[in-house]
C-alpha cells in the first residue's frame, strides 16, 4: 500500500498573543477551515490525514 501526501494551504492572516490564526485549505479534498493557534492548525491537518486514512482501508475493502 502507497500512503499518498496531503496538500495544504496555510493562509496566516493574524498574529496574535504570540499564536497564528488563519485559514487552512485541504487541496485534494477540497475543504477550508479556520484556525485560532497552531495547535488548532495541527489538529485540523491530522483529522484530516486521519479521514484519508479511513477512506483508503474502505477502498481495500471493496
Amino acid at each position: 500500500m502507497k500512503e499518498e501526501k496531503a496538500t495544504f494551504v496555510v493562509n496566516v492572516l493574524y498574529r496574535n498573543a504570540s499564536t497564528w490564526q488563519g485559514n487552512l485549505h485541504w487541496l485534494e479534498g477540497d475543504k477550508e477551515s479556520a484556525f485560532r493557534s497552531e495547535i488548532e492548525l495541527l489538529s485540523l491537518m491530522d483529522s484530516v490525514l486521519d479521514v484519508k486514512k479511513e477512506k483508503e482501508k474502505e477502498e481495500e475493502s471493496d
